[in-house]
């Protein structure tokens, strides 16, 4: 099950266009992506331009789907003109 934890920074100033685009992004997983079983953005209290995502996907194939999916190449030449820097990816495993 691919889960990763995804942390960036915005550039100052592109909070309400990086906000607008995430927030149509988290609509367009809730509707599109059955195999994503969780897609949570959230923006860090200490810090506005500091991004965290969490997702969790079903299986390899949900992730690629989601990867390829229509809304999400059109979003992210957009979204990445936001991101101040390099994002870190880091992968997690499941104990259970």
């Amino acid at each position: 099950m691919p889960t990763m934890l995804i942390t960036l920074k915005i550039y100052p100033g592109r909070e309400a266009e990086y906000d607008g685009l995430q927030k149509q992004l988290m609509k367009d997983v809730a509707e599109f992506e059955p195999g994503a079983e969780v897609f949570q953005v959230r923006r860090s209290a200490e810090d506005p331009l500091r991004y965290v995502f969490f997702m969790s996907f079903k299986n390899d194939a949900a992730l690629q789907r989601y990867i390829d999916a229509e809304y999400h190449t059109t979003m992210s030449p957009k979204a990445l003109d936001c991101i101040d820097g390099e994002p870190v990816i880091e992968n997690l495993v499941d104990f259970r």
